[in-house]
């Protein structure tokens, strides 16, 4: 059987994301693979170890007001 598509116009968009989650569950049941989300790639974030000291402060630079 072919791709079919539903005209969901001047249906509410609460409604319309519930039928798309009913044909994917009826997917899921029927055992017929849907589109999967694109993923992005994954971002190595810094190559810091854990409990190295990026910048020191002192206790002074901790704790100023910032009126000053």
């Amino acid at each position: 059987m072919g791709t079919r598509a539903l005209d969901l116009k001047g249906i509410p968009e609460p409604i319309a994301r519930g039928l798309e989650v009913v044909a994917e569950m009826a997917r899921n049941l029927a055992g017929v693979k849907g589109e999967k989300p694109k993923r992005r790639k994954r971002v190595k974030l810094t190559p810091v170890k854990g409990g190295t000291v990026l910048t020191p402060l002192t206790r002074e630079e901790i704790y100023a007001d910032d009126d000053e």
